[in-house]
């Protein structure tokens, strides 16, 4: 029997969740369609944008994503701590820009803003909704929806169903989702290694990090011959014509290098992370789990693994099965066994789908990280 969302998708309450949507019939989001010999790349583009403007409105935060050529998924995690420390005007300007009163590209002026934070009970209204998964992913599919229906002139339903979405309950099942998710079009044999993975966080965190190299080379540099500027726009323009990865947003500041607008894989001073490991360990998980897929030796565990896996609660010897079968082995809720025993009770269910599979891909009572 299905569960209404509201059951386990709780609002105003912090949450990590693995939110996917497919196209119905034979819609392309984006890629080549053979049979109609349309090229629909473009609308990745338009997806990640999307993302990317919403996750800079809501308290939501985007922790990974996989744009497809039929669905695309996504990790998000609320933050309804975050949304409690806008003021009254913050919260007016958000929702100014995210639904403008007239004109999109002009932005909300100070009459506006000020005649709707001068309205409390609409302003703690829309508190809740800014840190609402359902509305983060309503105002992302339905603007997706829209923009394809208008570019193939008809009208009528894109994405077959609501979002579907999987409640992450501890780090073993984020990482593994995460994993997952990144590792969709090696999987799909779409690429060959994760930085050649389009339009995926995985290749959007390795650029970024690249980035954030390049400019601390810079700065040691520079800290020696006095001559910054000039050095940085040759490593700009150096990066640009040759090999290296580049950036995924525009490089702002000496002091916040990091280019990325995802969150954090390990916390820092400024803002929380994701997962007990740092970024450079996530991207040698995904590496060398992308090297197991597509070597065919699924029963073979890289030397590298286990301590990484171990230390977040998985099963070194059921990973690749974990990473590889994730969405069709957990359906309302992923973890530790202990942590869907928890959420059993807290929907008031004596039992859910995924015990079994959560028993065999992670471990009983994983290390306690620092």
């Amino acid at each position: 029997m299905a569960l209404p969302r509201s059951k386990y998708v709780k609002e105003g309450k912090e949450g990590v969740y693995h939110c996917f949507s497919r196209c119905v019939r034979r819609a392309f989001l984006c890629g080549y369609d053979t049979l109609t010999q349309r090229d629909f790349s473009h609308r990745k583009t338009w997806l990640v944008d999307r993302l990317r403007h919403l996750a800079a409105i809501f308290a939501i935060e985007v922790c990974a994503y996989a744009v497809m050529e039929t669905h695309y998924h996504s990790i998000l995690r609320t933050r309804p701590d975050i949304v409690a420390t806008w003021s009254d005007w913050d919260v007016a300007i958000r929702w100014l820009t995210l639904f403008p009163l007239k004109d999109a590209a002009v932005p909300p002026t100070d009459e506006q803003i000020r005649a709707l934070a001068a309205c409390p009970e609409r302003i703690a209204q829309l508190r809740k909704r800014l840190c609402s998964l359902s509305w983060f992913m309503g105002r992302l599919n339905e603007f997706i929806a829209r923009a394809a229906n208008k570019e193939d002139s008809v009208k009528g339903r894109f994405w077959e169903s609501r979002f579907k979405c999987q409640n992450l309950l501890d780090h073993a099942a984020i990482t593994a989702c995460m994993v997952y998710v990144d590792l969709n079009p090696i999987r799909a044999a779409l690429a060959a290694t994760p930085e050649e993975s389009d339009f995926t966080s995985i290749q959007e965190r390795i650029r970024a990090w690249h980035k954030e190299m390049i400019t601390t080379d810079a700065v040691d540099q520079n800290s020696q011959s006095g001559s910054f500027s000039q050095d940085m726009q040759k490593l700009e323009d150096r990066a640009d014509s040759s090999n290296v990865i580049p950036e995924c947003l525009p490089f702002n500041s000496l002091y916040a290098p990091s280019s990325c607008w995802l969150c954090p894989i390990q916390s820092d001073s400024q803002r929380r992370g994701i997962l007990p490991m740092t970024a450079t360990e996530y991207f040698d998980l995904v590496d060398k789990s992308g090297r197991i897929l597509l070597s065919h030796t699924r029963g073979a565990i890289d030397a590298g693994l286990p301590p990484i896996l171990l230390r977040i609660g998985a099963n070194p010897e059921a990973w690749i099965d974990t990473v590889s079968l994730f969405a069709s082995k957990f359906r309302l809720a992923a973890g530790l066994v202990s942590s869907l025993r928890s959420f059993a009770d807290q929907l008031g269910r004596r039992w859910l789908m995924g015990i079994a599979a959560a028993r065999a891909s992670f471990v009983v009572s994983p290390p306690q990280s620092a």
